[in-house]
């Protein structure tokens, strides 16, 4: 899939506020909200792992990653 340089620049963005409230929750913030797509996520400690998909899937769709699974996970 070919992005355009307006989708990029959506996900690059989205990478990066995702990226920070990771780095919140793991210096001890209890939550940290998200927004895109006109939703807002709120994510807590206990959803660290939530979080780090959402980056993965981001990073895939970038093509920084090859795919937003972990080796060994079949869909």
């Amino acid at each position: 899939m070919t992005l355009t340089p307006e989708q990029k620049a959506l996900y690059r963005g989205q990478l990066a506020e995702a990226e920070a409230a990771l780095h919140q929750l793991v210096i001890g913030k209890s939550a940290v909200t998200l927004s895109y797509n006109g939703e807002s996520i709120t994510y807590k400690i206990a959803d660290e792992a939530r979080l780090r998909n959402y980056i993965r899937e981001l990073q895939a769709k970038l093509g920084i990653i090859r795919s937003a699974r972990r080796p060994g996970v079949r869909a």
